[in-house]
């Protein structure tokens, strides 16, 4: 038998493997509709059999996030989603037996890696009333203290933090050498950013993706920024074409339509304020943060609706740990979209009553 790393032979994980073309996908926080297709078909004139046959060229649009965020195109590498920035941050800098304090519950990936670079995963927990102190984070940072990482806002929740938390935790993380990660994969929904700490602290990466608001999830593309000594030791570790033509093509025009991604905001405000105001009216238990996503406690078992939903061909996320159980988080987008989710849980609703 071959070896196999202990940590990666050991760790359980589970596949997304369904078929979701057909569905309703309110489940992952993707835009349920997409990009206008008339702005797709636009860039997709743009796909010539020579572009198809160049390995990728990043630098126009590494150039082009920099005057996006106001900083320097040193401070960015382009990675395959958000997602593969985090693996590689973990890869880089996750010393083994050391301990990652992150929220619970938060992006599950995160536990995940942790898991599989061995390090040790410490859960600051939410209240019951949705709230964590970042007093409390703060209180974990010890020598044994590797690297912290906060979504912000954060999912599943939408809770944030504010820049003097922040500041609080980077200051105390770099008296001990650690490093911490703000994701901000949720950003454009919520305008606040911590990029400029970047040019302030040697210990502080944040990750972007083109995933959420930019509708391009299924081309996988994101980008971490940090100094540029962290960066570089990223792009150490990155493959040499991590990224792909296209996804960069669209990553490229999308930035250079400003209007389009202030449209992309209004249809999902407006879909949000929508949704969690019609469910508020229809009794639920409702929470509504700052991330693309609303959470709402069912009046059946939230593993029920679900599966009820399924059938509808309509998907959206329960929990059954920690605070959230019993809770169901709703990815948002248009209005018309989430039409179809409230009356197909009304339905479902007054079958469950009829029984």
């Amino acid at each position: 038998m071959v070896y196999v790393n202990p940590d990666i032979e050991n760790l359980y994980r589970v596949k997304c493997t369904d078929d979701r073309s057909k569905v309703l996908r309110l489940d992952m926080n993707e835009n349920p509709i997409g990009l206008p297709a008339e702005f797709v078909n636009h860039v997709k004139e743009k796909i010539t059999p020579e572009l198809l046959a160049s390995y990728p060229m990043k630098e126009h649009l590494i150039d082009l996030i920099a005057e996006h965020n106001g900083i320097e195109h040193d401070n960015i590498t382009l990675t395959a989603g958000s997602e593969e920035a985090m693996r590689l941050i973990f890869q880089c800098f996750g010393r083994r037996q050391s301990d990652l304090i992150t929220v619970f519950p938060t992006f599950e990936m995160y536990d995940v890696y942790s898991k599989m670079f061995g390090m040790r995963h410490k859960f600051i927990d939410y209240s019951d009333e949705f709230n964590v102190d970042a007093d409390r984070i703060m209180d974990e940072i010890d020598e044994d203290t590797g690297m912290i990482i906060l979504l912000n806002p954060n999912s599943p929740i939408g809770t944030v933090f504010g820049k003097h938390d922040f500041e609080r935790i980077l200051d105390k993380a770099l008296s001990y050498n650690a490093l911490v990660v703000i994701d901000e994969a949720y950003h454009y929904f919520y305008k606040n950013t911590e990029m400029e700490l970047i040019k302030k602290y040697n210990n502080v990466i944040v990750l972007r993706t083109f995933s959420k608001l930019c509708s391009i999830a299924g081309l996988r593309i994101g980008y971490a920024s940090g100094s540029k000594q962290l960066i570089k030791y990223i792009e150490n570790a990155e493959s040499t074409f991590n990224v792909s033509t296209v996804s960069i093509l669209f990553a490229t025009e999308i930035l250079q339509n400003p209007q389009l991604m202030k449209e992309l905001e209004n249809i999902e405000k407006k879909g949000h304020e929508w949704l969690a105001g019609t469910l508020k009216q229809m009794g639920y238990k409702v929470f509504s943060g700052e991330g693309n996503y609303v959470l709402f406690y069912p009046k059946m078992p939230s593993g029920q609706l679900v599966e009820e939903l399924k059938k509808r061909n309509i998907w959206v996320r329960d929990y059954s740990k920690g605070v959230l159980n019993g809770w169901v988080r709703i990815s948002t987008g248009d209005v018309d979209s989430m039409k179809r989710a409230v009356s197909a849980i009304q339905e479902v609703d007054k079958e469950n009553l009829e029984r």
